[in-house]
């Protein structure tokens, strides 16, 4: 950066030593040719303006130095006696003399001038600027890293940064929030601007000019809003996620004790029974007994693995295992796994259909847990139907019921956790079945919808892409 400005300094030198060595002489000795056009007063005239415009893009000791030059030469080629310095005629002098006053008053107002015409459009460009920054922050439309460089631009630095103070028990410490700073030493930390006692504003090159240093802790003010705010968002952030543990925590309690409850009680009143000797059962009631005992059994099994599944999905600990697998095979597994009754699915699944990419653990398990509630909601009167056909680069699955279904507005809300819409039956567990649903299906890349069915019923529709050919799955597997 050093080397940049000397560079420009040595630019500027030789800049105006070509104006006083070469250009100035050149324009006095083009218009000495001419004098015999031109009179004293032409030719000062035409060098006033000549000063003037220097005036303007240069500074005041240029402004001097080139009047003062001009002077000499009007004096040396246009006043008699010629080509000497010495002024014969007393009006010559006069002219020469106000011709320097002049040239150098009107160069120096115009100088000044010219100053504060910069400044008032720096005032404007720095108040513009702020009132974009201000809009900026209140409209939360950049983060502190894009305003830190957009601003760098606007206040002519390399970088700007915004640092924190860690005030340990033995030493204080800095470390670097928004921004990169590539060292932080002694230098900076001594030109740094406060914004509090916590956080300061760090630029490079360090700024030393007091009235640029006003404009950066103006515009630190600001960004210390946006600092602020942005904390306590994170802050709301963290203690929104802690009261939603909780809530979850509360609703997993109340759903669990009350669902394990009625299976952990039947299957012990069950067992008890049995193991009572006082009692002569039969064959039938022994059957009887045991297969209510099993039936809590498994439902504090599907309890159980609804409650594992979820806790995976949260934690995001679910490693897939892509496959190419078939519609028909993977319904099959899904309804194996289940037991319905006889003849209360009806299947319409073309076998020649395209397979389906995704895990086939996870999509059994998505589809079980789809046909397990439509088993339970459907009126009986009509089965359970599983469709399935290609619509675009997917293959859509729908399973129909026709029971009471579900209004639009509560759609959605069903795929929330803990969420049962009124149904308190001991036998439907704690309403996990349909987020662990969406939650699987979305995870491969599948999306899941409900619709109404014709004549009344809830159709939920499932979609998994299409399988992949075997070069793309070999590099898919390799991949992971």
């Amino acid at each position: 950066m050093k080397t940049v400005r000397q560079g420009s300094r040595y630019l500027l030198i030789v800049r105006y030593l070509f104006i006083l060595v070469v250009a100035l002489p050149l324009v006095n000795i083009g218009l000495a040719q001419f004098k015999n056009n031109f009179n004293l007063t032409t030719s000062t005239l035409i060098l006033l303006i000549l000063t003037m415009t220097i005036a303007i893009f240069s500074p005041v000791w240029m402004t001097v130095v080139s009047a003062i030059e001009n002077f000499v030469f009007l004096n040396y080629l246009f006043t008699p006696p010629f080509h000497t310095l010495r002024i014969s005629n007393r009006d010559d002098l006069i002219a020469l003399l106000i011709y320097l006053g002049v040239s150098i008053s009107a160069s120096l107002i115009l100088r000044k001038l010219k100053l504060r015409t910069a400044r008032l459009q720096q005032l404007s460009a720095e108040g513009l600027f702020l009132s974009n920054l201000a809009s900026d922050i209140i409209r939360g439309h950049n983060s502190i890293e894009e305003i830190l460089k957009n601003s760098q631009t606007t206040f002519g630095l390399s970088n700007l940064v915004i640092i924190r103070k860690i005030t340990q028990p033995t030493k204080v410490d800095h470390e670097v929030m928004y921004g990169r700073l590539e060292k932080l030493d002694r230098e900076l930390l001594t030109s740094q601007i406060e914004l509090n006692s916590e956080y300061s504003l760090i630029a490079e090159p360090p700024i030393h000019d007091e009235a640029l240093r006003n404009l950066v802790t103006t515009f630190g003010s600001q960004i210390l809003i946006l600092l602020e705010r942005e904390i306590f968002e994170s802050n709301e952030k963290a203690l929104s996620d802690i009261r939603q543990t909780d809530q979850m925590r509360v609703a997993l309690l109340n759903a669990v004790s009350h669902d394990l409850r009625a299976p952990l009680a039947s299957s012990k009143a069950a067992i008890s029974s049995l193991k009572n000797n006082d009692v002569d059962w039969t064959k039938l009631d022994q059957q009887d007994l045991l297969e209510s005992a099993s039936n809590s059994i498994d439902q504090l099994t599907h309890l159980i693995e609804n409650l594992l599944d979820m806790s995976r999905l949260e934690s995001d600990s679910i490693a897939l295992n892509w496959r190419n697998l078939g519609v028909e095979d993977l319904v099959s597994a899904a309804i194996t796994y289940l037991k319905p009754e006889p003849d209360s699915i009806q299947i319409e699944i073309d076998p020649d259909l395209s397979p389906i990419h995704g895990d086939p653990i996870l999509i059994e398990r998505v589809l079980s847990n789809l046909l397990e509630n439509a088993l339970r909601h459907n009126s009986g009167k009509l089965p359970v139907t599983i469709s399935a056909h290609e619509v675009g680069q997917t293959i859509e699955i729908r399973i129909i019921d026709h029971g009471k279904g579900i209004g639009p507005r509560d759609r959605t809300k069903v795929f929330i956790p803990f969420q049962r819409l009124g149904d308190r039956d001991n036998s439907t567990g704690v309403g996990l079945g349909l987020a662990i649903v969406k939650g699987f299906t979305e995870l491969m890349s599948g999306a899941i919808k409900l619709e109404e069915t014709p004549g009344g019923g809830l159709s939920a529709v499932v979609s998994f892409p299409i399988g992949e050919d075997e070069h793309s799955s070999v590099m898919a597997e390799s991949h992971d």
